[in-house]
């Protein structure tokens, strides 16, 4: 588009915004949704992401100034160039809505990132908090079971209570392992199954550990899930939030422990396969 046309639209724009009064405002957000169309239709996230701004707290007036004024421009039939020409009619207004988008954006991106990696913190060291001490849990209690059917298992060769005696402790022993463990699992299954069967349906339908973990916390966790929104209504505004990963260490930690919790069974069944098969063999070769 012509400049100095452009640089009339944003003229324009600026008087507006400096002209607007309280009813011009409240207007704005019902006659902005008759505005998506043409090439605005293409950048109403920005569109969007303006009037969220427009009512925020946080933006100087200085910035609000120039955001009611581009959406006044983008919504009042006074363009520099008229609506109604096909093809160039929304042109001036789409210049000045990326114009001003774009002067915003060198004002939030500081704080979206401030804002973002605080709360990617916080929420990684509550969720790594909470799953070492799940882990923690299910190690010890691994180690105890196992340490217990080995002794059954030892007290079923050596016999030293007898024969008939010992095979009676092995049997208590057995018995007394596996209502433990029976206990835990309901426990566990109790405060934790339908978080663990998400995840793995998750991560099934993903075919990626590491995407079905992505997906479980977005579902999950609501407040990550808005914060994502957020951010990818202003990707397109802000170039730079597309190096803000998404929550790399919340998915990291969430994928870190489950590869533990199932290098743990994976060592555990060849554990338990080797004690059985072990045992069996002495006991067919006394």
């Amino acid at each position: 588009m012509d400049t100095i046309m452009m640089k009339k639209a944003k003229q324009k724009a600026n008087e507006l915004g400096e002209k607007a009064t309280e009813d011009d405002v409240q207007a704005l957000g019902a006659k902005l949704p008759s505005m998506k169309k043409g090439v605005i239709a293409k950048v109403w996230d920005k569109v969007l992401f303006l009037w969220e701004k427009a009512k925020s707290p946080e933006i100087p007036l200085s910035f609000k100034v120039a955001i009611i004024g581009a959406l006044l421009y983008l919504v009042l039939p006074i363009d520099a160039v008229p609506d109604a020409i096909p093809g160039l009619g929304l042109l001036d207004d789409l210049g000045v809505i990326l114009s001003v988008a774009h002067k915003l954006s060198k004002y939030v991106l500081p704080k979206i990132e401030k804002i973002e990696n605080k709360f990617y913190e916080i929420s990684y060291q509550k969720i790594d908090e909470k799953l070492s001490a799940v882990f923690a849990s299910i190690l010890i209690n691994t180690v105890i079971t196992f340490c217990a059917n080995s002794i059954g298992c030892m007290i079923l060769i050596l016999k030293p209570f007898g024969t008939p005696a010992s095979r009676y402790v092995s049997i208590i022993i057995f018995a007394g392992v596996f209502i433990y463990a029976l206990i835990r699992f309901i426990l566990y299954m109790k405060e934790y199954g339908q978080m663990t069967k998400k995840i793995a349906v998750s991560v099934y339908k993903r075919k990626s550990f590491s995407k079905g973990i992505s997906d479980f916390i977005c579902t999950e966790y609501k407040y990550i899930a808005w914060l994502f929104s957020g951010v990818k209504i202003v990707n397109s505004v802000i170039p730079a939030l597309y190096q803000i990963p998404d929550a790399p260490k919340i998915v990291a930690v969430f994928e870190s422990h489950y590869r533990k919790r199932i290098l743990l069974f994976a060592v555990c069944l060849l554990l338990y396969s080797v004690l059985i098969a072990a045992t069996k063999m002495i006991l067919l070769r006394m």
